[in-house]
């Protein structure tokens, strides 16, 4: 039996959890969860033990240390935990039982030999590190979690002003139709809501905008079968084109939701027939948003679990691969 350690140091990426519990369920592997869950109101770790149907062992990241030889492997889920992960780790010969998971190639450090990339655009270019790409996808959902019947789309995750990822352009572009027909449902946590719209007040005041900060995931996750798309909402030549995944689009592919989103981010992940395509505004689409037939609604549902099953295998075999590879001189 091989064990796994799935180890988190901060409340970051929970999301990303299930690739990796049905991964190593597929292989009956044993894992442990090192994570502070109780101090995390976002945790996706409760809907995961629901899903998966198993009662996940999740220990404090305070007993880590304790536990260095019971395990064959150490998952660090998020590489921007470095300079909180214990010098142990670190060590050249530890280099072929750490993976560490790169959510954006910055964060990727010289000690980090072994590494998962969550996104094709992560590039990191070092000939002395072993590399996957391993997008958040698991097949285990397969339900039917959208309503055709419905006219709202989501936004999921933060809008930050700061940052280049999300582009509210977008959406005040979509929102200028008079009586537009969808909702739009946003959901982010409590802070990232009342910082964004208090810089753009029509986010409260719109009749067409939905708002549900500070839900827990499993609560998300049910409101979310209320519509009918998700939105990345991505901002051309930003962020989620050459530096980080974004989120949304794991979500929407794990609830067997269809997307809206430009040509470009589609053809990025191979999407292109897992929902509707804009080349610039989503306002192009918008008549095809509204009466876009059942067959063909379905038929990007159903396209979605033919992506979703080739690249849950593709993540497998990458995720075998990696963790047998050896780094250098450190074969043990």
């Amino acid at each position: 039996m091989i064990h796994f350690a799935l180890v988190q140091l901060s409340k970051k990426h929970t999301e990303i959890f299930g690739t990796f519990i049905e991964i190593i369920q597929y292989y009956k592997w044993d894992f442990t969860i090192y994570y502070d869950k109780d101090n995390d109101p976002y945790t996706f770790l409760n809907y995961y033990s629901k899903l998966f149907e198993t009662s996940l062992n999740i220990l404090p990241t305070t007993q880590l240390q304790n536990n260095y030889d019971k395990y064959d492997y150490f998952i660090f889920t998020t590489s921007a935990d470095a300079p909180n992960i214990p010098e142990y780790f670190k060590k050249p010969e530890m280099s072929n039982r750490c993976i560490y998971i790169n959510h954006q190639a910055s964060f990727c450090l010289p000690f980090m030999k072994k590494n998962i990339q969550m996104s094709p655009i992560i590039q990191i270019k070092d000939e002395t590190k072993l590399l996957s790409c391993i997008i958040p996808f698991y097949r285990q959902y397969k339900k039917i979690h959208s309503n055709y019947n419905s006219l709202n789309l989501a936004i999921v995750g933060a809008i930050r002003p700061h940052q280049k990822d999300k582009d509210l352009s977008l959406l005040l572009d979509l929102l200028k139709f008079p009586n537009l027909k969808i909702n739009i449902y946003i959901f982010m946590r409590k802070m990232d809501w009342k910082v964004i719209s208090s810089r753009n007040k029509f986010l409260r005041e719109h009749p067409n905008i939905k708002f549900f900060p500070g839900l827990s995931t499993e609560k998300m996750i049910e409101k979310l079968r209320e519509v009918k798309f998700i939105l990345p909402l991505s901002q051309q030549g930003g962020w989620f084109y050459w530096q980080r995944l974004t989120g949304t689009i794991p979500i929407a592919i794990n609830l067997n939701i269809p997307l809206i989103l430009d040509k470009k981010l589609a053809k990025i992940y191979n999407l292109e027939d897992c929902g509707l395509l804009y080349e610039n505004k989503i306002s192009e689409i918008l008549e095809s948003i509204i009466s876009i037939s059942e067959e063909k609604y379905y038929n990007l549902i159903e396209n979605i679990v033919i992506y979703k099953k080739k690249q849950v295998s593709n993540n497998r075999k990458q995720f075998l691969d990696l963790c047998m590879a050896r780094i250098g001189n450190y074969c043990q």
